[in-house]
């Protein structure tokens, strides 16, 4: 594998530093971006991100990860003081131009002209709204990608998905015989909210209030079930953009991670007749039990799997021969 450290300035001047990983007799013109997550840098939890570079490379792709303005080793200062603010800037496409900007260099640089752009949460959408836009992207490669605002504690409550409620009420129902459980509900430092919701589940689903495909809306402005909730707005819009200009979307979510339950609830749900003629334009996969950083290696290794069979379909000519 040959590793190539890169500078490269953005749109606005500022350096940003990533490395440029390719096979060692690569003419491969097909390159991954890997996304920054939030404000990890370009190595990701637990290096994750490293890990499935090599992965990547021997499969017969190049990839390049690389630090976004304000992380890791490249310039800038983050401004805002809460981290919550930070994630939503993330998510409403603050790093766009930087991913715009790599492609830019990569293409004239190392004679690259098609992209797969993929990563974990916010670098994930960080590629769905990117690759929306880019006819040099072809393909998106996501791990947990999230499709709402981050909210903070204080609105956990109020935005919680039916998913979350049953994997919570699993645990409220063990903490019955627990003293320090019940003195939080006594001194009333429980989120009743969240209980509230847990007991009125049935009732929701009684009186269909539970989301469902029979809130879908086909022009897909924000439908009335999602209206005051969570949901980013440019989500759908760039869902289907993607589909339409028939563009190869692999998403795997970890099985104990909310996210799950928000794509399935606030998108799957809605927009289910919606989706249905684009059934193999994207792959779903599930990592029973996994967190949201995949941390362990059974689950990286399912990741490889699903990444190296999502590749060896959509794109046949970047494997190496044996």
């Amino acid at each position: 594998m040959k590793t190539t450290p890169v500078l490269f300035d953005n749109r606005d001047g500022y350096k940003l530093y990533g490395i440029f990983e390719q096979p060692e007799h690569s003419r491969s013109n097909t390159t991954v971006l890997l996304l920054s997550p939030g404000v990890k840098m370009r190595v990701g939890p637990h290096r994750l991100y490293n890990k499935l570079s090599k992965q990547l490379v021997e499969h017969g792709v190049n990839v390049f990860r690389f630090d976004f303005f304000g992380l890791g080793d490249s310039e800038g200062v983050i401004e805002e003081s809460v981290l919550k603010d930070v994630y939503n800037t993330i998510l409403d496409g603050r790093f766009i131009g930087d991913t715009v900007d790599a492609m830019n260099w990569l293409e004239t640089n190392q004679d690259q002209n098609q992209f797969i752009l993929g990563g974990l949460c916010g670098g994930a959408l960080t590629g769905l709204l990117t690759a929306c836009e880019d006819e040099r992207v072809t393909g998106l490669l996501t791990l947990g990608l999230i499709n709402v605002f981050e909210g903070g504690e204080d609105n956990f409550g109020k935005f919680v998905t039916e998913g979350q409620l049953s994997s919570l009420k699993d645990g409220y129902i063990k903490k019955l015989t627990d003293l320090n459980s019940w003195k939080r509900l006594l001194t009333f430092k429980s989120d009743f909210r969240v209980i509230f919701k847990i007991l009125l589940k049935p009732l929701r689903k009684l009186t269909g209030s539970v989301q469902s495909s029979k809130s879908e809306d086909t022009e897909l402005a924000m439908p009335k079930a999602l209206q005051g909730s969570n949901v980013n707005p440019k989500f759908a819009p760039s869902f289907f953009k993607m589909l339409k200009n028939s563009k190869k979307m692999l998403l795997i979510f970890s099985g104990a991670d909310r996210l799950l339950w928000e794509f399935e609830e606030k998108f799957e749900n809605i927009y289910k007749k919606k989706l249905k003629p684009y059934k193999d334009s994207y792959q779903i996969h599930t990592i029973p039990e996994a967190n949201h950083i995949l941390a362990s290696r059974e689950w990286e290794a399912s990741v490889y799997k699903y990444v190296s069979e999502w590749l060896t379909t959509n794109y046949p000519n970047t494997q190496l021969s044996k």
